[in-house]
């Protein structure tokens, strides 16, 4: 919802922050360091999904939960604004 109503503010933290927070300030030891930029990896090392940050990945997402629950979500609220208002018209009788 803040990339439509505040998209240029975003796209500035993102400017601002994206790239170093995605950096750490350890050295890279180029005698045990192989990357696949230039060549294919080799076959028999798989990295997999754990990397340098593994240790601060978390198993469950807030964000993708709601995206992937949207229906259910929409519906609760809807049902809940019908309550507020029908327990704000029984107030003013």
């Amino acid at each position: 919802m803040g990339r439509h109503l505040f998209p240029g503010l975003l796209d500035r933290k993102l400017a601002r922050d994206g790239y170093d927070s995605q950096q750490t300030g350890e050295k890279i030891d180029p005698a045990t360091w192989r990357d696949n930029l230039d060549h294919p990896g080799d076959e028999d090392t798989d990295r997999g999904t754990a990397g340098v940050f593994h240790d601060r990945a978390r198993d469950r997402s807030a964000a993708l939960w709601v995206g992937t629950h949207k229906p259910a979500l929409s519906g609760v609220a809807l049902a809940a604004a019908g309550l507020t208002l029908a327990a704000v018209a029984r107030r003013r009788r």
